[in-house]
C-alpha cells in the first residue's frame, strides 16, 4: 500500500512539474516571438541611424576643418594685433624722443627766462 501510494505522489509530482514546464516554455516562446519582433524592428531602424551618424560625423569632420583653417587667419590677426602693439610702442617712444623732450626743453628755457625777466625787473627797473 506504501508503494502505491508513493507511485501515485511521485505521478502527481510530475504531473505538476510536466504543466510547469509546459507554462515555462509557452512563456519563453512568448519572449522569444517579442524577441525576434525588437530585433526585426531594430533591423529595420539601424539603416537610418547609421546613415545619420555617418551624416553626423562628416559634419563633424567638416567643421573641424574650418575651425582648423579658421585657428591659422586667428593666429595671423593675433601676430598682426601683436605687431601692431608694437609699432604703437615705438611710435610713442619716437614722439617722446622728438617732440616731448624738446617741448620740456623749451619750458624749461621759458621759465629761465621768465625767471630772468622778473629779477631783473625786480633789480633795476623795480628801485
Amino acid at each position: 500500500m506504501e508503494l502505491t501510494t508513493s507511485v501515485a505522489i511521485i505521478a502527481a509530482l510530475l504531473a505538476l512539474n510536466t504543466l510547469f514546464v509546459i507554462a515555462a516554455i509557452i512563456k519563453g516562446i512568448k519572449v522569444l516571438t517579442e524577441a525576434q519582433k525588437f530585433i526585426e524592428l531594430a533591423r529595420l531602424q539601424m539603416p537610418p541611424i547609421t546613415h545619420d551618424v555617418a551624416q553626423i560625423l562628416g559634419d563633424i569632420r567638416s567643421v573641424t576643418k574650418s575651425v582648423d583653417r579658421e585657428m591659422e587667419k586667428v593666429g595671423e590677426g593675433v601676430s598682426a594685433l601683436r605687431d601692431t602693439a608694437k609699432n604703437l610702442r615705438d611710435f610713442e617712444f619716437l614722439l617722446q624722443d622728438r617732440v616731448e623732450r624738446p617741448l620740456l626743453d623749451l619750458t624749461a628755457i621759458l621759465a629761465g627766462l621768465t625767471k630772468g625777466i622778473q629779477v631783473f625787473w625786480k633789480q633795476f627797473i623795480h628801485k
